[in-house]
This record gives C-alpha cells, structure tokens and sequence, in this order.
C-alpha cells in the first residue's frame, strides 16, 4: 500500500500544471474602429465597449472582495457618461495610436479606456 501511495504521488508531480489560457477576441482593433465609424455599427460598438467598461468595474469590486482593496482600477468611468460618448472617446485614441490597430481589439479598448478615464491617486 506505501509503495502505491508513492507511485501515484511520483506520478502526479510528473503530471505538468494545466496552464490557464485566457479567450481573447481574434478581432484587430483596426476592424473595431472601422466597425464603430459606420452608422450601422454605433449599438454593436456601443455594447462592446460597454461590456468592456463593466469587466473593469467588476474586476475592481472583486479584487476588493478578494481582499486587495488597493488594487489599482483599470479605468474609472463616471457613472453619468453615455456610450456614444465612451464610443467617441476610443475611437478618438486609435485613430491616434496606429501601433494598436493590428493588436486585439479587447487589449486597445482596455488602452483606450484606460487613457480616457483615468483613476485619480485617491481611488
């Protein structure tokens, strides 16, 4: 039974830890910015932006309750702003950083974002 027991916990140390890939959308942020230039893509542009605004906020009001309340926000968006105005906003950022058009359109918007609505030092 001993000679079991080290065998099966021999083999579960040989056994490589599972590696925790993240999704990330396959779409460039360039694609998103012509998407969110056209009339006809303003909700869906709209929506993913907003989606996007909420992960941060989410993220920030579990990192507090996971204990680590000084964990810096991503972006702080004031609760009064609408997302046409959110949609102007990222649009704006990557027409002025080329660099990111042809990087993942979740890590631009999240950039975008982040420069748009900084968190103060008190946050």
């Amino acid at each position: 039974m001993k000679r079991f027991v080290l065998i099966a916990l021999g083999g579960v140390l040989l056994v490589p830890a599972a590696a925790h890939a993240q999704r990330i959308s396959p779409m460039q942020a360039g694609n998103f910015a012509r998407v969110c230039s056209k009339p006809a893509g303003a909700s869906v542009c709209d929506a993913y932006i907003t989606g996007m605004a909420d992960a941060g906020a989410l993220a920030k009001i579990n990192d507090k309750n996971e204990g680590d309340a000084n964990a810096p926000a991503g972006f702080c968006i004031p609760a009064s702003e609408n997302a046409a105005s959110m949609r102007s906003k990222v649009i704006s950022w990557l027409k002025g950083h080329s660099d990111s058009l042809s990087k993942p359109v979740g890590e631009s918007v999240f950039r975008a974002l982040h420069d748009s609505y900084p968190c103060s030092a008190t946050k």
